[in-house]
Order: C-alpha cells, then structure tokens, then sequence
C-alpha cells in the first residue's frame, strides 16, 4: 500500500515538475518572437532614419550635431542599436564597446546629449511608429515599450527643460496596448 502511494505521489509530482516546466518555456524569448536579428534590423532601420530627421529631436543642437555631423555614422549607428536590441531581447551577446569608445552602456554613452524627457518621449513614439510599421504584436510591443521606459532615468538628463507632460501616458498611466 505505501509502495503504491509513493509511487503515485512520484508520478504526480514528476507531471507537476513537466507541466510547470512546459509552462515555464511556454513562450520563447522576445528576440525570437521578433523575428531574430534580420527582422530587428529592418525595424531599427526605420526607426534611425525617423530619428534623424525629427525636428523635436534635433532642435537639441548635441543630437543635431550628431545626426548632420557626419552621414556615414549613421550606418554605424544603425548596426550598434541593432546589437543592442539583439542582445536587450535574449539574442546574442554582441553588442560590445569598440576602440573608438563606442559599444559603451546606455548610462555612459548619452550624458553628452543632454536628452529632456520631451526628446525620450518622441524617441519613445518614433519607436512604436516603428512597431507598428512592421507589423510587431501588441504583446511585444507592451514589453519593448515598458524596456525603452525602464531607461529613461538612465538616459534623460537635461533637468533644466522646462516642465513636461508626457502625452505617452493617460492619467499618469503609461501606455499600454492592452
């Protein structure tokens, strides 16, 4: 009798243990629901060529600098968001700094700018014009934007902008697709 039971105990624990397990890895990760590097790289594509034009972004004369600087760092530009975004969604680690001081985390590498919440705000919304350009789901879109929020107080630094609203929130609700 207590062999049948212990048996029956292990059998049922053995099939919590795979149903939670099944559940657990139920849902890939976000970079391959994305559609890998490619399918990023298109997105961050679009995304960058909307940031270089954006006359909100670059009445901020540090990113106009940038964005009419020098045209070819574009291109690089593009392949270093790309590499962030792989590596941020659970895909390869190979977003890496390089010799000429790029590649570096996000709180190092944007003070320079002096980036107001207004300019996070457009970024934000030029990122989930860019979503929606291609198509990427509600689900994804919720994670990526709730990412992107999660740096803000990393990367806004300009205090001194006058007061702002953001109009990504509803009640001082962030967005949410759902």
């Amino acid at each position: 009798m207590f062999k049948r039971i212990a048996t029956s105990a292990l059998i049922a624990s053995a099939i919590a243990l795979a149903s939670f397990t099944t559940i657990a890895s139920a849902e890939d990760s976000l970079y391959q629901r994305l559609g890998g590097t490619y399918a990023i790289a298109q997105v961050d594509n679009y995304l960058v060529d909307m940031i270089y034009i954006n006359k909100g972004l670059n009445a901020n004369p540090a990113l106009k600098a940038i964005h009419e600087g020098n045209p070819d760092s574009k291109a690089g530009f593009k392949q270093m968001l790309t590499n962030w975004v792989v590596q941020e969604t659970g895909g390869p680690k190979i977003y890496q700094p390089d010799s000429f001081g790029r590649g570096k985390s996000l709180k190092e590498s944007h003070p320079h700018l002096n980036i107001s919440d207004r300019e996070f705000d457009i970024i934000k919304t030029l990122a989930l014009a860019s979503f929606y350009q291609y198509n990427v789901g509600n689900h994804e879109i919720d994670q990526l934007m709730d990412d992107l929020e999660s740096y803000r107080k990393v990367i806004v630094v300009n205090t001194k902008a006058e007061a702002f609203t953001s109009r990504l929130k509803k009640d001082g609700v962030e967005y949410r697709t759902k």
